[in-house]
């Protein structure tokens, strides 16, 4: 599991740290600006940011689940994780 997002990496780390930290790694999409969101179609360019999702890739590299939600609307964890159980 991989969080991106396009803030830099300072910000990442004062984010983590004000969480308690986070099991897993959060990667900056930072320079050049929204290059990999842009790549998974999640470039907000009215918004100059990324659009919130949780997307699935398998091994092989291919995308299985993807969501997009709103500001302020968190993902449903039961789902990522029967979405996740499907990829076993």
């Amino acid at each position: 599991m991989l969080g991106i997002s396009c803030d830099h990496v300072a910000a990442h780390r004062a984010w983590t740290t004000s969480m308690g930290g986070l099991p897993y790694p959060e990667l900056s999409d930072w320079h050049p600006k929204g290059n990999v969101t842009t790549s998974y179609g999640l470039w907000n360019e009215e918004r100059g940011a990324g659009t919130r999702a949780v997307i699935i890739v398998d091994k092989a590299g291919a995308v299985r689940y993807r969501q997009t939600y709103s500001p302020g609307t968190l993902p449903d964890p039961a789902e990522i994780l029967a979405e996740v159980q499907k990829l076993a």
